[in-house]
């Protein structure tokens, strides 16, 4: 009659001892990588870190947790939840309360608003990392906001990652322009072991107008975006519109790609060039390209 009970409580009793010694293992772990990031100019602080978790979880918690990379700048935010499921460890699920602010040289301080984000990692057998990231109601004071933002990560061959973002009802803002709608958007890609951005995919939306395209892009020496996408929409005029006065478009340049709008019809296929700090749309140069850093 004993029996079933007996049987219970003993695994009970070897579960927790593994829990426990499992758990001490995580703790080195996550001392381990720390200490490494640490050496590469990236830290963790916390006001306060707990472990807990028992029976079927290990679980970091870290209250207003600040990330400093290389004394330039700092992430902060207001809580981090690192959650691995005892039985599954290679599966570590974080979970972000917003706002997050980013500090660094030579800005102001900057705020991202944002419900809990959710980002998880599954490692392979080489510690390789597949990521995905949820993070809903995003805002950024002059940049925009979307409803949400969606990033899937996993390693491609040759040391490169194959990328996925979608945005939903995303808004872009900035000072001085008319805001930008986008109702959804697409991206699927691959970051090369050379840095350089091979694009399969690239599609928005904006209620009846589509845009979409594939191509490559890299850094130059100057830290510029160069490369070619090979683009194509449903309505360029309509595209234009949109799109035309965040360019900072002068009225010869706008009224000339008009004109060669013209004779392609609604729809039409425009390769758009960044070589050499400037961006061309077809033949025409329709911007400047400054350095990212």
């Amino acid at each position: 009659m004993f029996l079933p009970l007996a049987i219970v409580l003993v695994l009970a009793l070897l579960w927790t001892v593994y829990w426990f010694v499992a758990s001490g293992i995580a703790r080195d772990r996550l001392t381990d990588e720390r200490i490494r990031w640490a050496s590469k100019g990236l830290t963790l602080t916390c006001t306060r870190d707990d472990w807990g978790g028992y029976p079927f979880h290990f679980e970091y918690s870290c209250t207003s947790p600040v990330i400093t990379l290389a004394d330039k700048a700092e992430l902060r935010s207001a809580n981090l939840l690192l959650v691995a499921l005892a039985y599954a460890p290679w599966q570590v699920a974080a979970l972000i309360d917003g706002p997050t602010t980013l500090l660094a040289a030579g800005i102001s301080p900057f705020e991202i608003k944002h419900q809990r984000a959710l980002a998880a990692a599954t490692f392979d057998r080489d510690s390789q990392p597949s990521l995905s990231v949820d993070v809903p109601a995003l805002s950024a004071r002059g940049l925009g906001q979307a409803d949400k933002v969606m990033l899937f990560t996993r390693p491609a061959a040759d040391n490169g990652s194959d990328i996925s973002l979608r945005g939903q009802n995303v808004i872009y803002r900035r000072e001085g322009r008319p805001e930008v709608a986008i109702n959804d958007a697409n991206f699927l890609g691959t970051l090369l072991a050379d840095r350089s951005l091979r694009i399969d995919k690239i599609e928005l939306q904006h209620g009846q107008l589509r845009y979409w395209g594939s191509g490559a892009l890299s850094l130059d020496p100057q830290h510029r975006i160069a490369g070619k996408l090979e683009t194509e929409t449903n309505d360029m005029q309509a595209l234009l519109a949109l799109v035309g006065p965040q360019l900072g478009l002068s009225e010869s340049n706008l009224a000339n790609i008009q004109t060669m709008l013209s004779f392609m019809g609604n729809g039409a296929k425009v390769p758009i060039i960044a070589k050499d700090g400037a961006l061309y749309v077809g033949p025409l140069k329709a911007a400047e390209l400054p350095p990212l850093y």
